[in-house]
């Protein structure tokens, strides 16, 4: 079992996690698991997870591999060989969750679905993500993060475009991100009811209703106003869209609708005399307190509704050249007292290589540091959660290629010779810290 596990603290001690994921929702997902003392085996191809050779830093190893995979053993198996095929499906029947992440039919033809696993573990909870589901038009195909944030909205409400098209959220995945939030929530709950119940069961998740599913505003209409308007837009862009306008030119069309331009204000990073520093103000009372420090004059938040329709936008365009300006006389530090004197919600901003040296990441530990086999001393962001009565935070980092491979199989009854037959066979392989220390 990982460290974590081991030491009997984790809310998840004791349980069992077959992980058949690549990319970042499964994996994230089963790292969140880790995180809460889960024994999480990773089953990867001989040749390695994807991430591995994506971007190196020594062989079989990446940033992003390390960023998804802490707390976690490595098994590198064969899953597609005759053999491969059932040790996979008898670690499938040792687990308490399954978890996988493959193309509709994959796990089918594994023989690594729900059905076939809940056959030999009839209490397993088995999770399946894909990128759209099991039903409906978009089902059948594969997916990535930014297929998702294109299809569900979430790049169009951005409002970003890039040499003329758009272009999503590119710092994180948040469709990937939301995903392996929600397998890892419906996983813990599907145990909590096997307590109850004594039965297993299937959670799935895909990318697709993710992204829906985390839009909690611009997905939410009031019928009986917002369809009106949004037939109304939907025609007006048409329309643009055979006179041949852009993409910016309909982006430009939905800002103005909207009002996007009016709440920026509040909402946005401004430019000090020596930095930056972010507001964000979103109730009336603190608008006006950010008004009030920067000495501007805004009549559209008097009172405690925010009404930006209630003035021209040529008024909301004035109040953001006098804020900027404003913000451009005094300091970075300065502002940052001034603001949260006055209680207005601000932070700084910060490059992210700045960030292993800020003080509070430094005082909380939100980056710390792991001694990987091959790679020394890394460092790479905790788990956010803490609970006043277990421990949570995989304590090693992520594994090398087939690190557990030879005590994983073992667990499994296989014996040393087996494994090492397995391995002349190219099924299995097994990581060893002196061939890895000859370079091979």
């Amino acid at each position: 079992m990982t460290e974590a596990a081991s030491n009997g603290t984790g809310p998840l001690d004791g349980i069992r996690v077959i992980d058949f994921t690549e990319y970042i929702a499964g994996p994230y997902a089963t790292m969140m698991l880790a995180d809460m003392g889960a024994d999480v085996v990773k089953v990867e191809p001989v040749t390695g997870d994807h991430w591995r050779q994506q971007a190196p830093v020594a062989p079989n190893e990446s940033r992003v591999f390390l960023g998804l995979n802490r707390g976690k053993r490595s098994v590198a198996l064969n899953a597609w060989s005759e053999r491969g095929g059932e040790l996979a499906r008898r670690l499938a029947a040792s687990a308490d969750v399954v978890v996988m992440n493959y193309r509709p039919g994959v796990a089918l033809d594994l023989r690594l679905d729900y059905d076939s696993v809940r056959a030999t573990n009839p209490t397993v909870i088995h999770a399946d993500i894909t990128a759209f589901g099991h039903s409906g038009p978009y089902s059948h195909r594969g997916g990535f993060d930014l297929l998702s944030q294109a299809s569900a909205g979430v790049m169009a409400y951005e409002a970003r475009a890039q040499n003329g098209t758009p272009t999503g959220v590119r710092t994180i995945a948040p469709s990937d991100l939301t995903t392996a939030m929600f397998t890892a929530f419906g996983v813990v709950n599907a145990l909590y009811q096997r307590i109850a119940t004594g039965e297993g069961q299937r959670v799935s998740t895909n990318l697709f209703h993710s992204a829906l599913a985390m839009q909690y505003r611009p997905l939410v209409s009031v019928e009986r106003e917002d369809a009106t308007e949004r037939a109304a837009l939907l025609a007006l862009i048409e329309s643009a869209q055979a006179d041949g306008a852009s993409y910016e030119d309909t982006l430009e069309i939905r800002q103005t609708a909207q009002g996007r331009l009016a709440v920026s204000n509040y909402y946005r990073v401004y430019q000090t005399k020596d930095g930056l520093v972010a507001v964000a103000c979103l109730n009336n009372r603190l608008r006006r307190a950010l008004r009030d420090l920067a000495g501007v004059s805004d009549p559209s938040i008097e009172g405690s509704v925010f009404r930006p329709a209630s003035v021209p936008l040529a008024e909301h365009e004035r109040v953001r050249q006098e804020m900027e300006a404003a913000f451009a006389t005094r300091t970075t530090e300065t502002w940052l007292s001034l603001l949260d004197e006055a209680k207005v919600p601000t932070a700084p901003f910060n490059l992210t290589e700045e960030l292993y040296d800020d003080p509070h990441v430094i005082a909380n530990n939100l980056i710390p540091t792991f001694e990987h086999p091959t790679l020394g001393t890394i460092r790479t962001p905790r788990s956010p959660i803490e609970m006043s009565a277990s421990t949570v935070g995989a304590l090693t980092p992520a594994p090398v290629l087939g690190a557990d491979t030879e005590a994983v199989l073992g667990e499994l009854g296989l014996s040393s010779e087996e494994i090492a037959d397995l391995e002349a066979e190219g099924i299995a392989l097994q990581w060893r810290p002196e061939t890895a220390a000859d370079g091979d």
